[in-house]
């Protein structure tokens, strides 16, 4: 049965693979991940050999944002990467008071020989600065009921009261967003395609297919927010976070099926806010869209710091983020549009594994059956242009 991809055009394909490597390309590669990873074991393994504080607990210590939801982008040259850590201690907050399982927690990493000369006090959480290029924060918190994953952590500098958070939830609802609609995701439904024709795929990493348009999305808008902010003084513009970025794409996220069109659809959301605020000074609020309390001024706030700087700020990187944008999907993928989209390099490798694929294609008959609708799978397994049940046309470049 043909599917809704036929309506995608050649050229359309073509960017939306291109812009999928384009984005495995700018993420942590798998040795980076597993060195953070050990990092952070490490440190869970320090946490729970103590014998005084957190003996009496148990502990367990996990990455929360871009690495928990499948989003990370390599820094600029020069930048760290910000490796964001949860000590969740399973315990009631009542029990507690944040400064006392913030010192708790600064106290053990202190004393030990290998963190000791790595430690930074940063308002809420305990940073290790690594000889590398990533550094961890380690928020420390208690649970609020054994009967759901959110927290209370230390709510500013003083640590004196509490604030509300939930990492894992906040995962788990941007991943529901992110794979709706997912059997009819472009890239997804061309790698099973790809397998059925056996065409080599094994210099790609596997990601390169099988991740979302709106995982996609957020890195892209991500690496542009980088670039964008480089050599501005953010003490006057200031840069806008990851975490309200994420928020606001997942919540203007339409289902889309391509990566170029989940890009239009929150450059075109987004763009709304912007100009709200730039015409009539409406200021929007993005709350943590997993904290239900009923008073809205005890919910989590990722925009509570945020004055007029702030929304003046995403105003004028949202501008220039659509034109940019505009440039490179509306126009030719040349040398000048895409380094005023990603920046210097890669771009060669990019437009080289592009060409190496669209190559791989070029010729394969089982391919071409399967796009056509004329392939058969026969009783083995195998797809051919003969005998056995005939396949669905897949649609895929139907229009020239």
């Amino acid at each position: 049965m043909r599917n809704n991809l036929y309506k995608y055009t050649e050229q359309e394909f073509k960017k939306d693979e291109l812009l999928a490597i384009i984005a495995s390309n700018l993420e942590l590669d798998e040795t980076r991940k597993s060195q953070m990873e050990s990092a952070y074991r490490a440190v869970n393994d320090v946490l729970s050999r103590d014998e005084d504080f957190f003996n009496d607990y148990t502990i367990n210590v996990y990455a929360q944002g871009s690495l928990l939801i499948g989003t990370t982008i390599k820094p600029l040259s020069g930048k760290e990467f910000d490796l964001d850590i949860v000590l969740h201690i399973e315990d009631s907050y009542l029990n507690h008071t944040p400064s006392e399982i913030y010192d708790e927690l600064y106290h053990v990493l202190n004393n030990h020989s290998t963190y000791h000369p790595l430690l930074q006090k940063k308002n809420r959480c305990i940073r290790i600065n690594y000889n590398s290029d990533f550094h961890m924060d380690i928020l420390p918190g208690c649970m609020i009921t054994t009967s759901n994953t959110r927290l209370m952590i230390p709510e500013n500098k003083y640590r004196t009261s509490w604030s509300r958070t939930n990492p894992k939830g906040y995962a788990e609802w941007f991943t529901n967003i992110s794979e709706r609609n997912k059997s009819n995701f472009l890239l997804q439904e061309r790698y099973n395609i790809m397998l059925k024709a056996e065409i080599e795929t094994e210099d790609l990493p596997l990601d390169v297919y099988l991740k979302t348009p709106l995982q996609r999305t957020v890195q892209i808008v991500k690496r542009y927010r980088d670039l964008y902010y480089l050599d501005k003084d953010t003490a006057k513009t200031p840069c806008i976070s990851s975490i309200v970025l994420t928020t606001l794409l997942a919540q203007s996220h339409a289902d889309n099926s391509s990566i170029q069109g989940a890009l239009k659809n929150a450059v075109e959301k987004l763009k709304k806010l912007a100009d709200d605020y730039k015409y009539h000074k409406i200021k929007f609020t993005v709350y943590n869209p997993v904290d239900n309390h009923e008073d809205k001024s005890k919910r989590e706030n990722f925009t509570d710091s945020w004055e007029d700087k702030h929304y003046s700020s995403f105003v004028g990187f949202i501008e220039d983020f659509e034109k940019k944008l505009n440039a490179f999907i509306g126009n030719s993928t040349n040398e000048s549009n895409y380094k005023d989209l990603f920046g210097n390099g890669y771009y060669k490798q990019n437009i080289q594994t592009l060409v190496k694929l669209e190559e791989s294609f070029k010729g394969n008959p089982r391919l071409a059956a399967l796009l056509s609708g004329t392939a058969y799978t026969d009783s083995s397994g195998k797809i051919n242009t003969s005998s056995g049940v005939k396949n669905g046309s897949h649609g895929f470049y139907a229009e020239h």
